[in-house]
C-alpha cells in the first residue's frame, strides 16, 4: 500500500499522536489534568456549564487552527520537494552539465 492509499484507508492519522512515557510533554500533560480536576471540583454547577462550554468552543477552534496549520506545512513541504526536482535557471553550470 502506497502513502495516499494507507492516508485514505485510515491507516495514517496524522492528527493522532501518541505520548512517550518520561517526557516533558507527558510530564506537562499530567500536571494539566492534575490542574483541571482540581479547578473542576471548585466550580459550582452553573460554573461547570459555562466551563463546558468555553472549552467546546475553544476546541473547536484548536482544531480549525491545526487543520490549517497542518495542510499550510504540507503544501511547503511539496513546494520545497518541487522545488528540489525541478529545473532552475541557475546562471552556474549544474551537476550534471559540462
Amino acid at each position: 500500500m502506497n502513502v495516499l492509499e494507507a492516508l485514505w484507508g485510515g491507516a495514517i492519522r496524522p492528527c493522532e499522536r501518541t505520548v512517550k512515557r518520561g517526557t516533558e510533554y507527558a510530564r506537562l500533560q499530567k500536571a494539566t489534568q492534575k490542574a483541571y480536576d482540581r479547578f473542576w471540583s471548585m466550580l459550582t454547577p452553573e460554573g461547570k456549564e459555562a466551563y463546558k462550554a468555553y472549552t467546546e468552543a475553544n476546541i473547536e477552534l484548536m482544531s480549525i487552527s491545526e487543520a490549517d496549520i497542518f495542510t499550510k506545512g504540507f503544501r511547503l513541504g511539496v513546494q520545497l520537494l518541487l522545488a528540489g526536482i525541478c529545473e532552475g535557471d541557475s546562471q552556474l553550470p549544474q551537476l550534471e552539465e559540462p
